[in-house]
């Protein structure tokens, strides 16, 4: 015991710092997001928190649970401040509009174009429409894209258009699109049916003139990187060179998704690392070849200052999206260091660049980018400090280009090895589904991204003013589309990706914790953090998917039959919806309910609706007002799309009918012998300021 008080005693004031409070500061923000608001909670804690430091200030341990209390306030605090300084107004009902306002972005999609408009006029809409912050329109046909030739970022345009609220979870726990439009500022989404108008506008504030000038950039750079490729190298080069995913199409973006190599297309440490890293080596190589100024000037400190300004504007140009934020972040805390003649890379330089992410923009904790940046960058930095107080340790003789080069592939194959698994909790949680080959397919992709793709985009990028991009970007284009074929090898190559159900929030949050346990000390306590991560599997084992779904508008449902997979009812036009369920329960193919009747056992169907039995329990899902009254009698729980006056009435039944359904939005239902659980999308996001409360 006293050998373990040792250990904690030496090693707590080391490693146990910015990270926990980092961490601290997200589960504030985190709670401010997910949980129900209470204005006064942060500046309470806070102070709390100083209280307690400036009282417990000779006990080391006290003042270190003093900071994560204070950073926990900090981060309830600014997801509070953040969430009212954006103060998006939703659109509250679908309706026809004419929609007037300036362009924000516009963006070129695999079946026509995304046109994003701010600063609106009143909606010339049907029944008196909230006018909402932004509007996110879809437009196709070949006149749209002739109206967008002429159109630049920063103009005024009209357009008529069906537009709609954002759409809300599929399921509870689901992804929550109004969440994600909230922060966005986009208020309503829709479609045009109309010809697009542009429109004389007024000034525009500094701020935004300087934020419409860069998308301008953004814009006519991927438009002459896709005039020098041809699609989909054309689209993945946009997508590696100034953050333009817009322009690829599925089957290309889900067979990235399936082999691990999604983080290509998102440009994060990788592509950050390359731009700075060639800058610099270009640099310095350059100084290098001057006697008169290597010999008498520190070159190495110039190399890393003009890499630190490559790499600012690079954050521009990609349009600053959370996974580039952290990269420069990190990027120019390590940059800096080599300025101050100080460690470069460690866990603590990963703490301050995820505060800095989560003060600016706390709403990325919750998502998969920062989850899945923060978590590789965090894992890989343990284990190269570890892998590094191990190599100190031998003596090491002449190594030849062979033994460089196997040592090279070995330590790719092991960074894609933990990348993988560190990230495969998170993948699950998001994505429902697990790549298995994520390895094998980065031993090839990231070495050619590392010294053909991106070199070549960088040098396409620095000669583009004078217009010499075509060379540079046709190299680029040789390593995408080698990449590509990687890709595809192992998309074919059985069991590429396994689906997998949605892991729920408490399993992550606890594998996360045990991981971090794991990478934070360096003795024999870091093996308590598998205990985390035990607890976690277990949890995630635990944790039984619903036995039936039901849409918010009560179109669509979905039960799972035991032994036989689930049965979907016969809704039409909910594509959407059902492929994110199949998704949900772990990509199990799915059975229409007539096809799923007397097969499986304890369900079936007839004219007037579908019965399930299970547990000892009886849902109902009556398709009429005299089947529901009729189930309300024999059935434990009642789910229809019918308006039910007063419920099931004198029934025992628990009752969900069209009103239900659409004031709480999607259900989720569990039945057991002990007893029938629900839980609707309402009941798990609570009253936020993206949600929109919508009336059948």
């Amino acid at each position: 015991m006293s050998r373990l008080a040792g250990l904690v005693r030496r090693e707590a004031p080391r490693r146990l710092l910015w990270l926990p409070v980092a961490m601290a500061g997200g589960i504030g923000g985190y709670f401010a997001l997910t949980v129900e608001p209470a204005a006064a909670a942060g500046p309470a804690a806070v102070a709390a928190a100083v209280a307690g430091a400036l009282l417990l200030r000779r006990n080391p341990i006290a003042v270190w649970l003093a900071l994560l209390l204070v950073a926990a306030g900090l981060g309830f605090a600014a997801a509070q401040i953040r969430t009212r300084s954006v103060a998006t107004v939703m659109l509250e009902r679908e309706t026809w509009a004419i929609v007037e306002g300036r362009v924000a972005a516009i963006e070129r999609r695999p079946t026509g174009w995304r046109l994003t408009l701010v600063e609106l006029a009143s909606l010339a809409a049907t029944g008196g429409a909230t006018t909402p912050s932004g509007v996110r329109i879809s437009l196709a046909g070949r006149r749209a894209a002739t109206a967008l030739e002429t159109l630049r970022i920063g103009d005024r345009a009209r357009v008529r258009a069906r537009i709609r609220p954002p759409s809300p979870p599929v399921a509870p726990g689901a992804f929550d699109f109004q969440r994600h439009a909230f922060f966005r500022g986009i208020g309503a989404v829709g479609f045009a049916v109309g010809p697009l108008e542009p429109v004389a506008g007024g000034e525009t504030g500094h701020w935004s003139g300087v934020r419409e000038a860069v998308d301008r950039v953004r814009a006519a750079t991927a438009r002459r990187i896709r005039a020098a490729l041809p699609d989909p190298a054309g689209s993945v080069a946009a997508a590696m060179l100034v953050g333009d995913r817009a322009g690829i199409d599925e089957p290309t973006a889900e067979t990235f998704r399936e082999t691990g190599l999604a983080h290509l297309l998102a440009i994060s440490g990788l592509h950050m690392g390359l731009v700075a890293g060639t800058v610099y080596g270009s640099v310095r190589l350059a100084l290098a070849t001057w006697p008169a100024v290597a010999l008498r000037r520190p070159v190495k400190k110039w190399a890393a200052t003009t890499a630190l300004g490559a790499a600012a504007l690079y954050l521009l140009l990609a349009g600053a999206p959370v996974p580039t934020q952290r990269a420069f972040l990190m990027t120019g805390l390590i940059l800096t260091a080599v300025l101050l003649d100080r460690e470069a890379i460690s866990l603590h330089l990963v703490a301050w660049a995820a505060a800095v992410v989560l003060l600016i923009a706390p709403e990325t904790l919750i998502g998969p980018s920062f989850q899945l940046s923060f978590a590789a960058v965090t894992a890989l930095i343990a284990v190269w400090e570890t892998l590094s107080r191990r190599r100190r340790r031998r003596t090491s003789g002449p190594v030849g280009v062979l033994w460089r080069s196997a040592g090279y592939v070995g330590r790719v194959a092991a960074t894609s090895l933990v990348a993988s698994l560190v990230t495969a909790p998170v993948v699950a949680h998001h994505f429902q589904q697990v790549p298995l080959l994520g390895a094998v397919a980065n031993l090839v992709a990231v070495p050619l991204t590392a010294f053909v793709t991106m070199p070549a985009g960088v040098v396409a990028l620095a000669v583009m003013p004078v217009g010499a991009e075509v060379l540079p970007l046709r190299v680029m284009g040789w390593g995408i589309e080698a990449t590509l074929w990687s890709a595809d090898l192992a998309a074919r190559a059985p069991l590429t990706a396994v689906g997998v159900p949605a892991l729920g929030s408490a399993a992550l949050l606890s594998l996360a914790i045990g991981g971090l346990w794991l990478a934070l000390w360096r003795s024999a306590l870091r093996w308590f953090g598998l205990c985390g991560i035990a607890a976690g599997l277990l949890v995630a084992v635990m944790d039984r998917p619903p036995d039936a779904l039901f849409a918010a508008d009560g179109s669509l449902a979905a039960v799972r039959i035991p032994g036989a997979g689930w049965a979907v009812s016969a809704g039409t036009g909910n594509r959407f919806t059902r492929a994110a369920w199949e998704r949900r329960w772990g990509g199990e193919p799915a059975t229409a309910f007539l096809a799923a009747d007397g097969v499986a056992d304890g369900f079936g169907c007839d004219g007037l609706g579908c019965v399930l039995r299970l547990g000892g329990r009886v849902l109902a899902m009556p398709t009429s007002p005299e089947a529901a009254r009729e189930d309300c009698r024999r059935a434990d729980i009642v789910v229809t799309a019918v308006g039910l006056r007063q419920g099931c009435g004198e029934g025992a039944a628990l009752a969900f009918d069209r009103r239900a359904l659409h004031r709480g939005g999607a259900l989720a239902v569990w039945m057991a012998a002990d007893g029938i659980r629900t839980r609707s999308v309402e009941e798990s996001r609570g009253v936020r300021p993206w949600v929109v409360a919508t009336d059948p």
